[in-house]
């Protein structure tokens, strides 16, 4: 797989995620709760984030540097790990009785999504921070981003509604972002292909 591939293929999957994260934010607050599509939304969504994240390194490492190679590898890790825990949170943990979910929550099982929360919430920062820094992509989206995404990180400590909102914002700076990645496959193909369109012979 060629680099413009790998972007273009990173762009589809932030389209994916943001959008997917994004309605489903509206129509829990419309709705006031989960329901089976927006469990579906944010559970089925997640993984493809981290295909827009290594689209952004793919494309912005150079202007990245050091620390924006660190801040990679603690949000490709932090998303992947927080993938397993929406995954578990939509499709497992809401069908279980309320005292096995809070027994769950008092066991050492409580540990892996503190650690996880902490991972993903560094992550997003450090990543976020190298976004800004970088002034490689539009600012308004590098904020959504880290800002929504750091939210869910907080998913179990924050009330429902913020979360929500979080997840808006959240989709937003995905889409935005993805749009960034897709945009610059694009302007790279035109410049390509007029660079080898053949020069027209002055004695013709």
């Amino acid at each position: 797989m060629d680099t413009r591939a790998l972007l273009r293929l990173g762009g589809i999957s932030g389209f994916l995620c943001g959008g997917a994260i994004a309605a489903a934010g509206v129509i829990e607050l419309i709705a006031a709760g989960k329901i089976p599509i927006t469990q579906v939304l944010n559970g089925a969504a997640v993984p493809f984030g981290i295909g827009l994240l290594v689209a952004l390194y793919a494309l912005l490492h150079q202007r990245l540097g050091r620390f924006g190679a660190l801040a990679f590898v603690v949000q490709f890790l932090g998303f992947g790990y927080f993938a397993g825990i929406a995954f578990a949170m939509n499709f497992v943990l809401v069908y279980l009785d309320k005292p096995v979910v809070d027994e769950l929550l008092t066991s050492p099982a409580k540990f892996a999504f503190l650690a996880t929360a902490v991972l993903a919430l560094s992550g997003t920062l450090l990543f976020g921070t190298a976004l800004l820094r970088s002034a490689a992509v539009p600012r308004g989206a590098a904020i959504l981003y880290t800002v929504g995404l750091s939210v869910l990180c907080l998913t179990f400590l924050l009330p429902a509604p913020l979360v929500r909102v979080g997840h808006i914002a959240a989709g937003f700076g995905m889409v935005w972002l993805a749009w960034a990645v897709w945009s610059s496959v694009t302007v790279n193909a035109a410049a390509t292909a007029r660079a080898w369109q053949p020069t027209p012979d002055p004695a013709r």
